[in-house]
């Protein structure tokens, strides 16, 4: 059983809020794998000028793991994993009897009282539209999107700059809410990690896509009236194929447990009967390798929000920084295989604990909606489906999110006692 807060409109405001949001556009980009810490690293052509222009906090606080599944569909749902039920980029469904993956919509369909921000927007009238982004393929309370853009490898940031402009401006049914998702700089920093010059080559095509949005919707006379939310998932670190894989069939064998998830955090499933010797193999060989063990009931997994689902198995493993489990072995060999040119003996990965530097991804805010060259105290990634909502006058969904600091990156902030929490128990 969740509790979630249901941020329901107070009667009497409702007409008041709606008017907040009438004639407002709204774009969210996500940067998949940009890390916060990579901005004091490099020159930027344009995302300085983002940054002196915008608000953004002291720091943007994702969800544990810090995948991009779980994280983007914490965006667009303003849940925490265990609410929304994508606790990872593949989970293992008990109800159903499968593992799930991208390709399954029921990855995104296990909490009935999901409200995707898009589907909200399409419910009070508004024209949504996805680029990419994770989830948004799949029918939410019988409504799709108005425009949707399927998942290309290698797609372009302009060309979905392009496009986003596009249905901004679409002279009979102009999209009011878009969210852009770009599978960079995370690609690069999986295949080379984020201190190689292939990785920085990268970083300076996405801030390129930056700039070219904020032209194009300059030169079409949009800028003054688009409000544009950057952001991004989690962040990379280095991982070593020489001394950072942690080989689990050393600890216990592999007959004893199967697994779902992927480096550097491990769902673990033993076989019946099995637990307790599972466990306790696993702990003892955390004494010795780079790794900690949890159970659902620690302390640790509450305060990730990361215990509550059937989908979250009993024991989850999670990998020092800088190290990964045999699994990872699978991802460099693709890589190989690929032929990407320039390949060492260093990667790099994600989805470790959200207090490390590395992992923290970026947010800022631009646009006639927010206050510029501003500091917020920090916020969380669910915290943005509450924003959206009062920027565009919606009543929210259920959601974990809060307005308490960020609605103050708004130019003009709104109260957050226009909104009334109801605590509602979800099944």
């Amino acid at each position: 059983m969740h509790t979630l807060v249901l941020a329901s409109l107070v009667v009497q405001l409702v007409g008041v809020v709606r008017s907040i949001g009438v004639g407002r556009q709204v774009v969210v980009v996500a940067l998949d794998g940009f890390p916060k810490e990579q901005l004091s690293r490099h020159p930027w052509e344009h995302l300085t000028w983002v940054y002196a222009h915008g608000s953004q906090p002291r720091r943007f606080i994702n969800q544990f793991p810090t995948k991009s599944f779980p994280n983007h569909f914490s965006v667009a749902t303003g849940m925490y994993l265990e609410s929304h039920g994508v606790v990872g980029n593949t989970v293992f469904d008990k109800t159903l009897n499968r593992t799930l993956t991208i390709k399954n919509s029921e990855l995104f369909t296990q909490n009935p009282g999901v409200m995707p921000l898009w589907t909200l927007n399409e419910q009070q009238g508004g024209s949504s539209g996805c680029i990419m982004w994770p989830g948004c393929d799949v029918p939410f309370h019988g409504r799709n999107v108005t425009y949707w853009e399927p998942y290309q490898n290698n797609a372009s940031l302009t060309n979905s700059v392009d496009l986003t402009v596009e249905w901004l401006t679409h002279a009979m049914v102009p999209a009011n809410l878009i969210f852009l998702y770009h599978d960079q700089p995370d690609m690069a920093g999986h295949v080379y990690g984020p201190d190689s010059p292939y990785y920085s080559d990268m970083l300076k095509q996405v801030d390129a896509g930056v700039g070219y949005l904020f032209h194009l919707l300059e030169l079409r006379k949009i800028r003054q009236k688009v409000d544009v939310i950057i952001l991004s998932d989690h962040g990379t670190a280095s991982v070593s194929a020489e001394t950072g894989i942690i080989n689990l069939a050393s600890v216990l064998s592999p007959e004893l447990y199967t697994y779902t998830g992927s480096s550097p955090v491990l769902n673990i499933w033993p076989v019946e009967g099995k637990d307790l010797y599972v466990y306790a193999q696993l702990k003892n060989g955390s004494l010795s390798n780079h790794y900690e063990v949890f159970l659902k009931e620690d302390q640790q997994m509450k305060a990730w929000h990361y215990r509550d689902n059937p989908r979250i198995s009993r024991i989850t493993l999670v990998s020092d920084v800088g190290y990964v489990f045999q699994d990872f072995t699978d991802y460099i060999k693709n890589y190989q295989e690929k032929g990407y040119p320039g390949l060492t003996k260093v990667f790099g990965d994600h989805g470790y604990e959200v207090d490390n530097p590395s992992m923290e991804p970026i947010f800022v805010a631009v646009g006639p909606s927010f206050r510029q060259k501003f500091i917020s105290e920090d916020f969380s990634n669910v915290d943005v489906y509450p924003l959206v909502c009062m920027m565009l006058g919606l009543p929210p969904g259920p959601n974990n999110g809060s307005l308490d600091n960020i609605q103050t990156i708004l130019a003009r902030p709104i109260s957050s006692r226009l909104i009334e929490p109801l605590l509602v128990a979800v099944g």
